[in-house]
């Protein structure tokens, strides 16, 4: 009897946590569905949350993310941060890839934001189910991202150098692993090293909450597959391997952060930014 009891506890508190990770993603501006109470554009015609980005079946392999519902963004020419040639950078960068290429595939303005590969109920049609649309930019801004300006923090566009740096390995120093090495920046906190739960690849992240071992709100870095890179002009060499700076390494899309960040406070005080930068 108390075995039952306890399993049935059990079971209501994992409920209770899906139901609360699921409300956090309600509430933001990435909920494009009819629950949306962001205030942002979003459809009437599904209440599906998750089929914006996931998909169960059919998914694109070739992203570096989970069950991706979005074929990435095909032929298309990044101009990156490390173009601008300052000298302040030291670090190789790579061409843009892994899972920023998930996050652009949304935000750099080349398809439509609602464009899927498997849309919601049983059709695999590509685009939604005929509804309308809400949101102070309307139907038509929220089929194509380009409709907005690059003054919009949503559509970073195809030109990265006004952004911060993604693709591009960690300047500091790493412990730990088989890429660890001596500081190479000391205005840069030292990551850490910790095997994945499963493989037991090595992954690295910059601890962010103080709490010791990696979390939730630690900033990781990421590791590529591929031959070894070397950064135009700086003649510092990508490893493969090498744990990279990417749109994910700040940013969560599943918390209810306004901006996504992963640090607890956001960014009040530069906390995310002081996470990485020694300054």
């Amino acid at each position: 009897m108390k075995t039952s009891i306890a399993k049935l506890a059990l079971g209501l508190t994992l409920v209770s946590m899906s139901g609360v990770a699921m409300a956090g993603i309600a509430a933001t501006k990435h909920n494009l569905g009819a629950s949306n109470t962001a205030g942002s554009n979003h459809t009437d015609a599904t209440t599906e949350i998750c089929v914006f980005c996931h998909t169960p079946h059919g998914g694109d392999i070739t992203a570096a993310v989970p069950l991706w519902n979005r074929h990435l963004s095909s032929n298309v020419t990044y101009t990156t941060y490390s173009s601008l040639g300052t000298s302040t950078l030291d670090s190789a960068s790579a061409a843009i890839g892994s899972v920023s290429l998930a996050c652009l595939s949304c935000h750099d303005g080349t398809q439509a934001m609602d464009v899927m590969i498997n849309t919601p109920g049983s059709d695999t049609t590509g685009q939604l189910p005929s509804g309308t649309m809400s949101g102070p930019n309307g139907w038509e801004e929220f089929q194509a991202m380009s409709n907005l300006t690059t003054d919009d923090m949503v559509y970073l566009g195809t030109d990265l150098r006004n952004d911060h740096p993604i693709s591009i390995q960690y300047a500091g120093a790493l412990t730990g692993g088989s890429f660890a090495r001596a500081a190479n920046d000391l205005d840069f906190f030292t990551a850490t090293a910790a095997p994945a739960a499963l493989s037991g690849t090595v992954v690295y992240y910059i601890e962010a909450d103080g709490v010791g071992g990696k979390s939730k709100h630690d900033l990781p870095l990421y590791n590529r597959a591929g031959g070894t890179v070397t950064s135009t002009g700086l003649n510092l060499q990508l490893l493969t391997g090498q744990p990279l700076v990417e749109c994910a390494t700040c940013h969560d899309p599943h918390t209810q952060n306004t901006t996504f960040l992963r640090h607890p406070s956001g960014n009040n005080g530069s906390a995310t930014c002081l996470t990485c930068h020694n300054k």
